[in-house]
């Protein structure tokens, strides 16, 4: 929220303001898509685990 608050600001047409805004939000950016991989990944092996017919093994 930050970075978008930053980058929405009329100071980001500065250079300097503009290059760090967009590195914050870059990161932000990453850090949230990891988060749901991690997420979507571990609910891929939850439900892997169990099995899908009743009595199967």
């Amino acid at each position: 929220m930050r970075a978008l608050a930053i980058l929405l600001d009329i100071k980001s047409l500065q250079r300097i303001i503009h290059e760090r805004a967009s590195r914050i939000f870059i990161a932000g950016l990453i850090f949230t898509a990891s988060g749901v991989g991690l997420a979507i990944l571990l609910d891929f092996f939850d439900i892997s685990t169990k099995s899908a017919l009743p009595g199967a093994s």
